[in-house]
């Protein structure tokens, strides 16, 4: 059966680092909404619509890879209820298992780490630390899946507790 793994939270909870580690471990495809709406909007505003434009082509992609067998990693906010059914349309249209894993991460956390990245991430130019924080404040989180703390665990250790919860002995 082919498999959905969702990896989401807010912004800098470490949400990408470990979808493409992921992606790479079980030699499955990792699509992330940045990345995606960079591609197909590179002169974005990076409204809610434009994320929405994102999200219905990175879902769109996903659909396609599951129904033709292949499992597939996405990465993304998720932050909002339409976006997340959607993913439930996609399991049932298609039989995937959908896995869930979030990304949580503390305000003070977020903007650390988007300092040490050095400011601005090309393909999300209208983050800044304080929309960091705003965001990680605002996220809505789950509680479905597997909840991973980035504050107090490394990534090989979110890495290691994702692959013995999506594989267990």
């Amino acid at each position: 059966m082919a498999r959905l793994i969702v990896v989401a939270g807010p912004p800098c909870s470490g949400k990408s680092t470990l979808a493409a580690e992921l992606g790479r471990r079980y030699g499955i495809p990792h699509l992330s909404m940045d990345a995606t709406r960079q591609r197909i909007l590179p002169d974005a505003a990076h409204t809610r619509a434009d994320r929405q434009a994102a999200y219905r082509a990175m879902h769109f992609a996903a659909e396609l890879l599951l129904q033709a067998g292949s499992g597939v990693v996405l990465d993304a906010p998720y932050g909002h209820a339409e976006d997340r059914e959607e993913l439930a349309r996609i399991q049932a249209s298609t039989g995937g298992e959908l896995r869930w894993i979030e990304c949580r991460v503390s305000p003070e956390a977020a903007a650390r780490r988007f300092r040490e990245r050095g400011g601005p991430d090309p393909n999300r130019p209208d983050l800044t630390a304080e929309v960091v924080v705003e965001r990680v404040r605002e996220h809505h989180y789950t509680g479905a899946g597997l909840s991973l703390n980035t504050d107090s665990l490394t990534s090989a250790e979110c890495l290691s507790r994702a692959e013995a919860w999506l594989d267990p002995p």
